[in-house]
């Protein structure tokens, strides 16, 4: 469910949209039934609300709407799990890059995971778990990947979130950027651009949906690998959502909201130990003394995935920004972490 605003002069209107079975829903709705309050999470589309304690729809399908079903919601969302500051100069999810100007997009998770409950079309007393996130800005990125989960096969408490995108900025320059964020058991574990986290073994494959990767902290002291798992023998497909693109709200953007594709999720401490040294490794991690201490290991269900654009040109430039990026190689940021830290 997306609740949302168009401002360009030329297409202004509120919407709401809502993908179902791998079907979108887009709704139009004039722009001043829109209204937004600028001190919490609370949203207004004519009758229809959402905020951090409830989301309640009535809508049906009028000429213009590229939508075929009637919806009614009444749901009350509660446990919220919110994402800390880490200071006032680095607030939410993007930290200091909230700041930045001229960004496309700027992004911002509002409860990793809650708790719902209530009515939603013929069906009462409905239980389930949430995600919260917004987006603002003038268009997505050229390239993005993105991903969600928060329910897992043993029902452990723990919730993910990552997204890796191609930033531009001023002067025509770009650089690979990517926003990471594990929570589990209340404890969040953050791998940004601007905490200087490093990105290894970045693998994509757009035709099947295979995402992997290892992230590390600045300090190699924690390393997260995410890897997608999809069935061959069953059918993985994706709603085409609406999203901003050339001053309008385009239907180009895939996500797939599945139960036929899963994350595998671990995230483990990393332990120097030079008598750990094996020369015949094909890790360099284990090579150079490196073990891992694993923290967490689960498989994530009913996970969300996004591939988005010419991701062989992403996948490139993190190559060429991390590939040789280690913590047994000298760094001046690294060293005086090491310092003060």
């Amino acid at each position: 469910m997306i609740p949302g605003v168009q401002m360009s002069d030329d297409d202004r209107h509120a919407f709401l949209m809502i993908a179902y079975e791998n079907i979108s829903h887009y709704y139009r709705f004039p722009f001043e039934s829109f209204s937004s309050s600028t001190d919490e999470y609370s949203v207004r589309i004519g009758e229809n609300r959402f905020s951090y304690d409830k989301i309640f729809i009535n809508v049906q399908p009028n000429e213009g709407d590229d939508a075929s079903e009637t919806f009614q919601m009444n749901l009350t969302l509660s446990s919220h799990i919110k994402i800390p500051d880490l200071s006032v100069i680095a607030p939410g999810t993007m930290g200091p890059f909230s700041w930045m100007p001229t960004l496309q997009c700027y992004h911002h998770v509002l409860s990793m995971k809650y708790d719902v409950s209530g009515t939603m079309q013929d069906k009462e007393d409905v239980t389930a778990v949430g995600y919260l996130e917004k987006d603002w800005g003038t268009e997505f990125p050229s390239i993005w990947i993105w991903g969600q989960a928060n329910q897992w096969q043993s029902n452990v408490s723990a919730s993910l979130f990552f997204s890796f995108a191609l930033i531009p900025w001023y002067f025509g320059f770009k650089f690979p950027g990517f926003l990471i964020i594990f929570e589990y058991n209340h404890e969040f574990y953050r791998f940004n651009t601007y905490l200087q986290s490093n990105v290894h073994n970045l693998e994509i494959n757009q035709t099947t949906n295979e995402v992997s990767f290892d992230i590390y902290d600045v300090l190699f002291r924690y390393k997260l690998h995410v890897q997608t798992l999809v069935n061959p023998n069953e059918n993985v497909n994706g709603a085409l959502l609406y999203g901003p693109r050339n001053q309008r709200m385009e239907k180009y953007v895939k996500e797939i909201l599945g139960r036929n594709i899963y994350f595998d999720v671990k995230l483990s401490k990393l332990i120097s130990n030079d008598r750990t040294m094996d020369d015949d490794s094909n890790d360099p991690f284990v090579r150079h003394g490196y073990t891992e201490e694993i923290i967490f290991e689960e498989r994530a269900t009913n996970i969300a995935l996004e591939i988005n654009g010419d991701i062989d040109e992403l996948k490139q430039l993190f190559e060429q920004t991390y590939a040789h990026v280690f913590p047994w190689k000298f760094s001046l940021i690294r060293s005086l972490l090491y310092y003060f830290l």
